[in-house]
């Protein structure tokens, strides 16, 4: 970008400069200053980062990254922050400790990301060796533990027992995103995610219809989440399911015409059927980062399909 500028004429095209990408050096400058930037500062945070997940998160003494409550704080430390937010599929909320299934996602991605770093840019092939590693057992654990064979599906969280939270949830979708799940395991929860208690018509629940947790009005627990839905279409794309994700792409670009092409913070979970436009969630906020940065997942899931 050279320049933008605001006045009448470039509001009305009448000169190119409204956004002005006539610039023959901006891209080299800006990998002279990504090179610096790398030369001056070294790689510390994100090693800095590393260790806080083996230390302090958890990885290393419990096998996950783990939260607690905190008093006077977030009862639950994710994205999905409400207090009943992680909890069994009769509502029952989580005791103890959490291991939610969506961080240890996130951290499976990260290893695996910084690892390539280590090898590709830092030329720590040591380094890079021993996050590949934590990465590798961190998926063989969490597919050991948070399986529930019975639902053909991955529990929501382990509690502070170690023992599995079973509500059917959405954070599933995000383990395709970071592709902690094996393609069979994969595959067959881009499917269930599909089916019609998960997907409202306008996008996937937080959970599933029909347990005794969900109502559609409840924000974390039978909402539909735009953020949420565009981590999923990514996933759905990473394990081949395209059919799948451009279902769920032109659902929440549909959720958006009936909104002057906005995507609120979170929409209320009825079904599609019953309503000719997404019910709002109350107190949703409009403007939203998350939500507006979905149609940019959506469009690298699917493309223009």
């Amino acid at each position: 970008m050279h320049e933008v500028r605001h006045g009448e004429l470039a509001h009305f095209g009448q000169v190119p400069f409204g956004r002005y990408y006539g610039s023959v050096d901006a891209t080299p400058l800006f990998l002279v200053l990504l090179g610096a930037y790398t030369e001056q500062t070294g790689e510390p945070h994100a090693r800095a980062a590393v260790g806080w997940m083996l230390d302090h998160g958890g990885l290393t003494s419990r096998g996950y990254l783990v939260y607690r409550a905190d008093e006077g704080g977030l009862a639950n430390q994710n994205w999905k922050d409400s207090p009943g937010a992680i909890c069994d599929a009769d509502g029952t909320r989580a005791l103890g400790p959490v291991m939610a299934a969506g961080a240890q996602g996130y951290a499976y991605d990260a290893l695996r990301r910084t690892a390539w770093l280590a090898r590709t840019v830092w030329d720590d092939e040591v380094y890079a060796a021993l996050l590949a590693q934590t990465a590798a057992d961190l998926r063989d654990r969490f597919q050991r533990d948070f399986w529930m064979p019975a639902r053909s599906f991955p529990a929501l969280a382990l509690d502070g027992k170690g023992a599995q939270v079973d509500a059917l949830a959405s954070d599933a979708g995000h383990l395709l995103w970071s592709g902690l799940l094996d393609k069979e395991y994969g595959e067959a929860v881009g499917r269930r995610l599909l089916e019609p208690d998960f997907f409202s018509g306008w996008g996937v629940r937080t959970i599933a219809a029909g347990q005794g947790a969900y109502h559609p009005l409840s924000y974390h627990r039978g909402s539909v989440w735009p953020h949420d839905n565009a981590l999923i279409t990514l996933g759905l794309a990473r394990y081949g399911l395209h059919d799948e994700a451009r279902t769920v792409a032109h659902a929440l670009v549909d959720a958006a015409t009936t909104a002057a092409g906005r995507l609120p913070e979170v929409l209320a979970g009825y079904e599609r059927e019953a309503y000719p436009a997404p019910v709002p969630y109350p107190h949703a906020c409009v403007r939203e980062s998350r939500s507006a940065a979905a149609p940019l997942a959506l469009l690298t899931a699917v493309g223009g399909a």
